[in-house]
């Protein structure tokens, strides 16, 4: 079969891959097992966006060509920088953009005691059909091996094209996307330096925080209140998912029987107490973990 051109892209690719997976299917005794097991991965690809159930999101992902290849305990991702979408808002925008999703993807599967990690790098991807050949996958995959904490990891490379892209002079210091996706860690474990999605943050920022059914009366009749009835309930849904996030991490580190995999738990119950450090300042004691 001959190589086209139009098989012949640019763009970002990423390779995730779910932590503890091949021991849980070493573990299996149970149908029941198996379709828990079957049950985690399909999400994890939905959440990556491989059968999106939202229209807008299905068209989205047309518009972008974005691809979502699923192996058993893997997910590789491939997005291409041309597009008509890029197009209309830039590439840089909309790769931060692109960036953002994965980083909801990654807090979907924590809050739901599900854990990965996973490398991002930029480069040629030749894409037919269900075959994917990329040296930015090559790459994407180490990264992912060197990562060693529950992250997902990006090349110094996309990184620097990223950070000093021409496209972000028009954002203002306050608003600027790069300290706010992208943060880096100089002690994990093993004593490595990894720059990696920020994704805890980014997550609680997306939540749309609905309003209970005890304030609805009261939202409706009082115009003058209704400022004060959504930062609460948005704030009311950040304190729920960041324990929500505080409990599957807690979870994991007293299940992990290897000394190795609990320090991963470790460094994430580090970085979680830094992520809400950072996203509430006044954060109750109890979200942190010990």
């Amino acid at each position: 079969m001959p190589i086209h051109r139009p098989n012949l892209r640019v763009g970002l690719v990423a390779f995730v891959d779910l932590l503890g997976f091949s021991a849980r299917v070493n573990f299996l005794e149970t149908v029941d097992q198996l379709g828990e097991l079957e049950r985690d991965v399909r999400r994890v690809q939905e959440w990556f966006d491989h059968k999106p159930t939202d229209a807008f999101r299905r068209e989205e992902k047309r518009i972008l060509r974005k691809t979502v290849l699923a192996f058993s305990d893997c997910v590789v991702v491939s997005v291409p920088v041309r597009s008509s979408l890029a197009e209309m808002q830039g590439n840089f925008d909309t790769e931060m953009s692109e960036l953002e999703s994965f980083a909801w993807a990654q807090g979907s599967c924590v809050v739901n005691n599900i854990f990965i990690r996973g490398g991002i790098d930029f480069g040629v991807f030749y894409r037919r059909k269900d075959t994917l050949i990329s040296p930015a996958m090559v790459s994407a995959y180490a990264l992912e091996k060197a990562a060693i904490a529950p992250m997902i990891a990006i090349s110094e490379a996309f990184y620097r094209r990223l950070a000093d892209h021409p496209d972000r002079r028009a954002y203002s210091p306050e608003l600027d996307p790069i300290p706010r996706v992208f943060r880096r860690f100089d002690n994990l474990p093993g004593g490595s330096s990894q720059i990696f999605l920020d994704y805890l943050p980014l997550c609680l920022g997306q939540l749309d925080g609905a309003i209970p059914a005890d304030q609805a009366a009261k939202y409706r009749a009082d115009p003058g209140a209704r400022d004060q009835i959504r930062a609460d309930a948005f704030l009311q849904s950040c304190l729920e998912w960041a324990g929500y996030h505080r409990d599957a991490i807690r979870t994991a580190s007293a299940a992990a029987r290897e000394e190795g995999v609990r320090q991963k738990y470790q460094w994430l119950a580090q970085y979680h107490n830094d992520a809400v450090r950072r996203f509430f300042r006044r954060a109750p004691a109890a979200l942190f973990l010990d």
